[in-house]
């Protein structure tokens, strides 16, 4: 899929991406959280926040911080998470990008210390499972189960050697980052996949960090309606990407896309 983004030369600094989706109890507590752990750092930073088919006063919420260096950017269809994040990739001006979950999963000096890894290494990911990680409030019993089930067929579909892809917060470089999104074709909660797959398919190296994380008992992921889609999500970025993926006819991507691809 080809994509277009704003200039292929990044800036010196930090760009922070936070979907946000019906997030106006959670975005300013994340905000107040975030934002002087940011300020404490003399590099520059931007905090985009990506307002989708929201029915509340998230925007006006995120708006409320301008001053302080965060960006709305609104749309009044939902992109789904996966293209809510993309979005922000393409109004990114920093080399050091990332998203973050807007309930803010991690503590603020996490988000240093994954950033920090990015002098030697082109993607960071943040682990609750990769040894030393630190789990402060659980997931329900069968959120952990799926999750741990989804990562085995992560790893054995797309042979992504990792712990954990969907703790919400990963952080990457810019230049290496774009060169791969123009073959990233989903846009649902299965995107994190498919950008780890395609800058490691580019010979980049990833590094697994873990942190210390907590869930949020507020989160509304519908983790069981989501779980045949992004099973079928994997499978397809795995079959679009053999050989004979290229013999697929393009009106069947463009139905799988249609179906699966966003939601």
């Amino acid at each position: 899929m080809e994509s277009c983004f704003q200039g292929e030369l990044s800036l010196s600094g930090l760009s922070v991406i936070i979907p946000a989706w019906n997030e106006e109890s959670r975005l300013g507590r994340t905000l107040e959280r975030f934002l002087p752990a940011l300020e404490s750092r003399s590099d520059p930073f931007e905090v985009l926040v990506v307002v989708d088919g929201v029915r509340d006063r998230t925007a006006e919420v995120a708006r409320a911080y301008a001053a302080r260096g965060v960006r709305v950017l609104e749309f009044h269809h939902k992109l789904g998470k996966g293209g809510a994040i993309l979005a922000g990739f393409r109004e990114a001006r920093y080399e050091y990008v990332g998203y973050l979950d807007a309930d803010g999963p991690i503590p603020p000096s996490e988000m240093h210390r994954i950033v920090d890894h990015l002098k030697e290494v082109d993607c960071v990911v943040a682990s609750r499972w990769a040894r030393g990680a630190r789990v402060l409030r659980h997931e329900p019993l069968f959120n952990r189960v799926a999750g741990r089930l989804w990562n085995v067929l992560v790893q054995g579909v797309l042979f992504l050697p990792l712990k954990d892809t969907q703790c919400g917060a990963k952080f990457m470089r810019r230049s290496v980052l774009l060169p791969a999104l123009r073959a990233v074709a989903l846009t649902n909660r299965a995107f994190d996949v498919d950008v780890l797959y395609h800058i490691r398919k580019q010979g980049r190296s990833i590094r697994e960090l873990p942190v210390t994380w907590e869930h949020d008992p507020e989160t509304r992921m519908p983790i069981g309606k989501a779980i045949p889609i992004m099973f079928l999500s994997l499978v397809g970025v795995r079959v679009m990407n053999t050989p004979l993926g290229q013999r697929v006819p393009k009106t069947w991507v463009d139905w799988f896309l249609e179906e699966f691809g966003s939601t």
